[in-house]
């Protein structure tokens, strides 16, 4: 397992596991960042609609902001998380590690970690209960297309960057 491939494996299970904070006013959110993206794609359509043209462009940016706070600190954190465990010489020792913090993270959804709260107090989810209110308030299937959406675009990069490093020679 290449350094790139565990720093971008590392990298969408926190996107799709850490609760992210996200503050907008008197509305204060943890939910995982993926949803940061999710948010900005459902707004979009929203900027070809008379009146709402600059609401949506706020939101934009805010969830914009945000996403790339976190996209940063996740970057970060891969990084250091790939070259510690790029240090492992065995391939399966580093197969196995590098699924040890996958499975550690996804252990975060088990706990009630994630919430929204605003004028009352926050209320606390598991993952599973967070997107399952999501869909509750979007639509079903809105919380598996978010996911869905983002496990397909990122396994995708990750199988060219893969791909790429696997290569010995430039255009070979």
């Amino acid at each position: 397992m290449t350094y790139q491939s565990i720093k971008w494996i590392v990298f969408t299970a926190l996107a799709l596991t850490v609760p992210a904070v996200f503050f907008l006013v008197m509305v204060v959110m943890f939910m995982p960042a993926v949803f940061f993206v999710a948010g900005i794609g459902y707004v979009i359509p929203k900027l070809f609609a008379a009146g709402s043209v600059g609401e949506s462009m706020s939101f934009i940016v805010i969830m914009g902001v945000h996403a790339l706070i976190y996209a940063a600190l996740y970057y970060g954190l891969s990084v250091a998380i790939a070259r510690a465990l790029h240090l492992i010489r065995s391939q399966l020792a580093r197969v196995i590690a590098v699924a040890a913090v996958c499975l550690g993270l996804g252990s975060v959804t088990l706990f009630p970690v994630y919430g929204a709260g605003g004028h009352g107090p926050t209320r606390w989810f598991t993952l599973v209960e967070f997107l399952t209110d999501v869909n509750k308030s979007y639509g079903t299937g809105s919380a598996q297309l978010v996911y869905g959406t983002a496990i397909l675009l990122l396994s995708v990069f990750l199988f060219f960057k893969m791909r790429r490093g696997n290569r010995t020679q430039p255009g070979g």
